[in-house]
């Protein structure tokens, strides 16, 4: 069952628009996703935290909004405990500047264990270029399986 998940994440990423260089490195917005998606789908809170800035700003639908990076991990740390879900982002379009990559795509939420599909949307992340690297300033998640 693992290895059809990761089958399908692999046919997923297959399907994005080719990545685009950033100013920094050859760090693509695939590869930013990618970041983010490493971390929620292992479970490491820590890791997925720290992609975010300090004043980082999280949007749920039908949730609202959490500021901050030690917020925003406790938030992550909830959703994964929920029911221990596998996050494939596939990226459809971004706008790259020197210091800025607005990330936008779709999301699909699979079961762990089954790779039953769970849900799904849009997503759009800002990261900024920081004297650390790249962080994700705001993550928007808009839920259209409801």
């Amino acid at each position: 069952m693992k290895l059809r998940l990761a089958a399908a994440a692999l046919v997923l990423a297959a399907n994005t628009l080719p990545a685009a260089a950033s100013a920094q490195g050859d760090t693509s917005v695939q590869e930013l996703a990618n970041r983010w998606t490493a971390a929620y789908n292992s479970m490491d809170i820590p890791a997925l935290a720290r992609l975010y800035s300090d004043n980082a700003e999280l949007y749920i639908h039908c949730e609202g909004r959490i500021i901050g990076q030690a917020a925003i991990g406790d938030y992550w740390a909830a959703d994964v405990q929920r029911a221990h879900p596998i996050t494939v982002l596939n990226v459809t379009d971004s706008v790259v500047d020197a210091e800025m990559m607005l990330v936008h795509g779709n999301y699909q939420v699979l079961d762990r264990n089954t790779g039953v599909p769970l849900g799904g949307g849009r997503f759009a992340h800002i990261w900024v270029l920081g004297e650390d690297g790249w962080m994700l300033d705001r993550d928007v998640w808009v839920d259209r399986s409801q």
